[in-house]
C-alpha cells in the first residue's frame, strides 16, 4: 500500500480557469465567422476583439493555475512541494519521546515526514478538511497514509487555526506549512501566537507562509508581537529568493512572499 497526499493545489480551480477561457473564445469565433442577428461589421469586430482579449486573460491565468498545481502535486516526488515539505522538516528539533502539533495538516505530509525523523515522538495533525475545497482528503486519508508510512505514534483529528484546543505548555514543537494565510476571522498574528501558547518552554516553532504584507502586514512587527508574546527567540528566513526556492519557482507556483518563521519560546 502506497500513501497517497493529493495535491496542494485543487484541481477545480484550473478546470474552472480553463472553461472561463474557453467560452470567450468560443464567441470571438462565433461573432467572426458568422455574426449573431445580423451586427453590423464594424460591431462584430469590436466583439470579436474583446472576447478574443478575454480569452487571452482568462487563458494565462488557467496557465498559471496549471503551473501552480502541477508543482504543488504530493502525488509527484520530485514536485516543489515535496522539496518544501522536506525542508520544512529538517528544522524541526524535538526531544527523545517528544510531542509535535502540525496545524493544518492536510493530507499528512508534513506530518509523516516530520515522523520518519522522529519515529519515538507523538505527532498531532489537525485540520478542518473542508471537502469542498480540497476533496478527497480527510481524517481517513490521513491515517490510511500514516499506515501506508509504518507511522507507529501519529493522531489526526480535527482541528482549527484560530482556536487550538489544547492546554498551554502541551508541546515541544509546533508547525505549520502554508496554512495561516488562509485565517479569516481574526488577525493571522493572532492565531499564531495561539499555536505558540500550547508550547512548552524551550519548545520550537517552524512555520511557513505566504507572509506577505498583505497578509501579515510589516515583518519587523510580526517578529515583535511573537517575542513580546513570551518567546525566547525568533526570526525569519524568506524562502522564495533562492533560499528554497528561486523567484520564478515561486512565481510559477503562486508562492511569492514565502517566509519560515522559526524560534523557541
Amino acid at each position: 500500500m502506497e500513501p497517497d497526499y493529493k495535491n496542494w493545489f485543487p484541481e477545480k480551480f484550473v478546470i474552472q480557469s480553463g472553461v472561463k477561457a474557453l467560452i470567450p473564445l468560443l464567441l470571438a469565433i462565433v461573432f467572426g465567422a458568422w455574426g449573431v442577428g445580423g451586427l453590423p461589421v464594424p460591431i462584430r469586430l469590436v466583439l470579436v476583439f474583446c472576447f478574443t482579449m478575454a480569452a487571452f486573460w482568462f487563458g494565462y491565468r488557467a496557465w498559471e493555475l496549471w503551473m501552480a498545481w502541477k508543482a504543488m502535486d504530493l502525488t509527484n516526488p520530485s514536485s516543489l512541494a515535496w522539496k518544501i515539505i522536506k525542508w520544512v522538516a529538517s528544522y524541526v528539533e524535538l526531544p527523545p519521546r517528544g510531542r509535535c502539533l502540525d496545524i493544518g495538516c492536510g493530507s499528512g505530509a508534513l506530518t509523516l515526514e516530520v515522523a520518519k525523523s522522529h519515529p519515538d515522538a507523538v505527532i498531532i495533525g489537525t485540520d478542518p478538511w473542508d471537502p469542498k475545497v480540497t476533496p478527497g482528503v480527510d481524517q481517513k486519508l490521513c491515517q490510511a497514509n500514516a499506515k501506508a508510512e509504518g507511522a507507529k505514534h501519529v493522531v489526526f483529528m480535527y482541528g482549527i487555526a484560530q482556536k487550538v484546543e489544547f492546554p498551554d505548555n502541551t508541546f515541544d514543537a509546533v508547525i505549520s506549512n502554508y496554512v495561516y494565510h488562509h485565517v479569516r476571522g481574526m488577525d493571522r498574528v493572532d492565531a499564531i501566537l495561539e499555536a505558540l501558547r500550547t508550547l512548552k518552554p524551550g519548545g520550537i516553532f517552524v512555520i511557513h507562509d505566504l507572509m506577505t504584507k498583505g497578509f501579515y502586514g510589516d515583518r519587523d512587527i510580526l517578529l515583535k508581537r511573537v517575542l513580546e508574546s513570551g518567546c525566547k527567540e525568533a526570526k525569519l528566513i524568506p524562502t522564495d529568493n533562492g533560499t528554497l526556492m528561486t523567484k520564478e519557482e515561486a512565481g510559477r507556483a503562486m508562492l511569492t512572499g514565502s517566509c519560515l518563521l522559526i524560534g523557541r519560546k
